[in-house]
């Protein structure tokens, strides 16, 4: 039984793109914007906007290209309580620098490398409960809080966030913390500069 077909409208500009892409992948036109149809639906049954899906897969693709991976919580946590004890200051030096890298990274890949960073945040870290981040002007202020993160873990991704702001080209202000909540503010380098 063969499927009923509908007649949609679409921007010349797309069909042009879909057609490039369908045919670098030696498909036809139809199967392409079908599959993409349904891969847009998968995405809203799990619950995604499909910008919020586009954007969760650059972030993704961005980690994984900066030798990101995913590792259990419970075994994240033991390899931080252990690497603290006793040689805590390069181990959270580490964890600057490898933020500051990622800043520089999302700077130079994204126009808006603070959004990026936030959601890079909410997809990774799955032991944050919430990543808030206000953007006033040449000012950013970002709270992270979790029922789960440990002293360490507090300490650790507090450089973390640190390093990749100071990496997108900003300074520290403000930092507080304390077990499970970190509250910093930063300020643009380039607004100091232009002053």
């Amino acid at each position: 039984m063969s499927k009923s077909k509908r007649l949609v409208y679409v921007s010349e500009n797309l069909i042009k793109e879909a057609m490039e892409v369908a045919r670098s992948e030696g498909k036809s036109l139809g199967v392409f914007v079908e599959e993409s149809i349904e891969l847009a639906l998968l995405a809203k049954r799990l619950g995604y906007e499909l910008k919020e899906a586009a954007d969760l897969l650059a972030v993704t693709k961005a980690n994984r290209i900066l030798g990101g991976t995913f590792v259990p919580l419970s075994v994240f946590n033991f390899f931080i309580k252990v690497a603290s004890k006793g040689k805590s200051r390069s181990l959270k030096e580490r964890w600057y620098e490898s933020g500051k890298l990622h800043g520089k990274y999302l700077k130079e890949k994204f126009e808006d490398p603070v959004e990026a960073f936030k959601e890079f945040l909410e997809a990774s870290r799955w032991d944050l409960n919430e990543v808030e981040v206000k953007n006033e002007g040449d000012l950013i202020k970002l709270r992270c809080f979790s029922t789960v993160l440990t002293n360490e873990g507090t300490e650790t991704l507090l450089k973390y966030v640190e390093g990749a702001f100071h990496g997108m080209g900003y300074e520290t202000t403000r930092s507080d913390y304390m077990k499970g909540m970190i509250i910093l503010e930063f300020k643009s380098l380039n607004a100091k500069n232009s002053l």
